[in-house]
């Protein structure tokens, strides 16, 4: 799977390996938007190999410039979802985050009792406003209140999970 020059690229990667960078890359575009490119490299550095690839070695694996994925990486590399490493002499190179997926999404749960609040308060503010501008702000509102209620059992049904216990 690795070509000649010690580099994988897309077109050697493994019929079943390059069908799954592609499964993940078209779930990010049609229900995000992501471009193609972007969607193969959250694919690819789940199952890279080496796990830590330089800039280049991302962009050869999925058949992409780095100027279409250079900004992707530096925003997953903040978001704690990828971590970048600094070897003197030699090219930065980044990872996929140990437990950086179930962290991520813990982190974007964690705010949504606050977004709940914040529309809570819309409905505040709109108190005296017409019943449509009432029922966008409603509806929202609604859905997070209904989410929010759940998120609790659910991250600790997760936690038990992970560490192995039932349930």
């Amino acid at each position: 799977m690795t070509s000649t020059a010690g580099e994988t690229r897309y077109e050697t990667l493994a019929a079943p390996e390059r069908a799954f960078v592609d499964e993940i890359a078209r779930h990010y575009h049609e229900s995000h938007g992501v471009t193609w490119e972007k969607g193969r490299v959250m694919g690819w550095m789940i199952i890279s190999d080496p796990a830590a690839q330089t800039l280049q070695q991302i962009c050869a694996a999925v058949d992409a410039t780095p100027e279409s994925i250079e900004q992707l990486i530096e925003q997953l590399t903040l978001a704690g979802l990828y971590e970048r490493i600094e070897t003197p002499g030699e090219e930065a190179s980044y990872r996929l985050v140990e437990n950086g997926y179930p962290k991520a999404v813990a982190d974007t749960f964690a705010s949504w009792p606050e977004y709940h609040q914040i529309f809570r308060y819309g409905l505040e503010v709109l108190a005296g406003a017409s019943e449509e501008r009432r029922r966008r702000v409603a509806d929202i509102e609604e859905l997070f209140g209904f989410i929010v209620g759940d998120l609790a059992d659910m991250t600790k049904r997760w936690e038990a999970s992970a560490q192995g216990a039932p349930a």
